[in-house]
């Protein structure tokens, strides 16, 4: 039994180490520690050194915690009771890491080898019930044949020598005896037969151009099929028959890959949003009720998303228009939260650390000699720095941090090929 660990909201660890982590049938320790078998870097310290260890017995893959901040599911607010069983795809939350837990049995025959040899007309074929071999004789076997004139122009005269024209056979049997000669002389005069009358030929018939390809014209959609693109229209905000010239089949085949890139990358999102939510240790968590639950936030893939929205509906989850509508919703609110809560805080940080606040919490002389130099240079850098702005340093920051973001976004799109 094979365990694999895979982290799945990052490209790459701070420290360049690898993102996931396989194991065969033996357990092994996860932590922050760079002795751990896996190690996960973490510079807040939420990670535990020794976060959590593996065990494996009874053919199962076991999670131990043995961290201070706990090892989650994904999406749930209570930490796991240890020990905890794997199962194949789930997803396990470790600080700001989400990690997807597979498992799988390397033993297990593949599908694609398992089906018996089908018989074929080849003749290295097996077949089931060989006939028996000729009797050998003496008699020599046939050259053996040459790949045409057609087959050796793709290949060039390195492989093909002298081949033969066109239209041999090598089956062909030899003649058994040379030609005889004649007997005796041709005759030296031929008797020309007398002419005979030829009926004239009629004109021949005028050409016929060659007939157009006509070009195919779109064809109706099926009657049946009707209320279903009406339906699709409908609730895509198109005109009433925008579809009804289109092929169904493609079309369903193409909303369904929109479905699936859709539900894939708003989960990949909402995942992103609670692990920072858990990253800062934000007090505002989703947690998991007894009704209306978001299958983009608790179930673990798109198939089984899907599948809760669309083929098996209950109170416990919404339907996909709420869903989705709601998995938008929270993803909007956190780039706007995450924008509007970043000036504040930051201001709040600054306000102590300012030069005319610490002079004014000061209660005699700030310093003298070589202190009081060092507090008047730290006063001309920060003058330096927030002078060109209005809002002093807290936009010295902001400008930071927009050369920053233009930065990770250019490697972003070197690392897309964009």
């Amino acid at each position: 039994m094979k365990l694999t660990l895979r982290i799945e909201n990052l490209d790459s660890l701070p420290d360049g180490g690898p993102l996931e982590f396989s194991s065969v049938a033996r357990g092994f320790e996860v932590g922050r520690d760079s002795a751990m078998d896996w190690t996960l870097p973490d510079t807040n310290r939420h990670i535990s050194s020794r976060h959590f260890e593996i065990s494996f017995r009874d053919g199962q893959f076991w999670l131990n915690d043995i961290s201070t901040n706990g090892t989650f599911i994904y999406g749930a607010s209570m930490r796991v009771s240890s020990p905890f069983a794997l199962t194949h795809n789930e997803r396990l939350q470790v600080g700001q890491y989400i990690i997807r837990v597979l498992v799988v049995d390397p033993a297990a025959p593949d599908a694609a080898f398992s089906a018996p040899i089908a018989a074929a007309s080849d003749p290295w074929s097996l077949a089931p019930s060989p006939s028996p071999m000729p009797q050998f004789s003496n008699t020599p076997l046939p050259p053996p044949t040459r790949p045409s004139q057609a087959l050796a122009g793709q290949f060039g005269d390195s492989f093909v020598e002298n081949p033969r024209p066109l239209g041999f056979s090598p089956t062909t049997p030899p003649l058994d005896e040379p030609i005889a000669a004649p007997a005796s002389p041709l005759p030296q005069a031929i008797t020309t037969p007398p002419p005979v009358s030829v009926p004239t030929p009629p004109p021949p018939a005028a050409s016929e151009p060659f007939p157009l390809k006509p070009v195919p014209v779109p064809q109706e959609a099926p009657a049946d099929a009707l209320p279903l693109l009406d339906a699709i229209c409908k609730g895509a905000g198109l005109p009433a028959g925008s579809l009804s010239k289109v092929d169904v089949a493609q079309l369903g085949e193409d909303i369904g890959k929109s479905m699936r890139i859709a539900t894939e990358q708003l989960m990949a999102l909402l995942g992103a949003r609670a692990a920072a939510k858990q990253f800062v240790k934000s007090s505002s968590r989703t947690m998991i009720g007894g009704i209306n639950n978001s299958p983009l936030k608790f179930k673990p893939n798109a198939t089984e998303a899907l599948t809760t929205m669309f083929t098996q509906k209950t109170e416990s989850y919404l339907g996909a228009v709420a869903a989705f509508t709601q998995g938008f919703d929270d993803v909007k609110r956190h780039q706007t939260a995450v924008y509007a809560a970043m000036q504040p805080a930051l201001a709040r940080l600054l306000e102590d650390l300012s030069p005319e606040s610490i002079e004014e919490r000061s209660t005699g002389g700030i310093m003298s000699s070589k202190k009081a130099r060092a507090w008047e240079l730290f006063v001309e850098r920060w003058d330096a720095k927030t002078h060109p702005y209005e809002n002093g340093m807290l936009d010295v920051f902001l400008a930071y941090f927009a050369d920053a973001y233009d930065e990770a976004v250019k490697s972003a799109n070197v690392k897309n090929g964009g």
